[in-house]
């Protein structure tokens, strides 16, 4: 997709290193917070994007990634409960 619309390829691979969560609470917190950054990154594409293919398959990543943050979302709840 980004080299048909670009003209360019992706090239590089991630030097990110990935960060010890200090506990399971601190990462899942850390992960449905990934989530939801994921989804506004790809929802600035999105509107950018022509209507068509394009649009539409990202409209499927974006509705994942909400997907994604509501399991998150769901874990941290049933976490804080049973802490009461």
């Amino acid at each position: 997709m980004y080299r048909e619309i670009t003209g360019q390829e992706v090239t590089g691979v991630s030097n990110e290193v990935p960060e010890q969560a200090d506990s399971y609470i601190s990462g899942l917190q850390k992960a449905f917070q990934g989530e939801l950054s994921a989804v506004e990154k790809y929802r600035k594409i999105w509107f950018g994007l022509p209507y068509g293919v394009y649009k539409d398959t990202l409209y499927g990543i974006i509705l994942d990634e909400q997907k994604h943050a509501a399991k998150y979302n769901n874990l941290l709840i049933q976490n804080s409960a049973a802490k009461r």
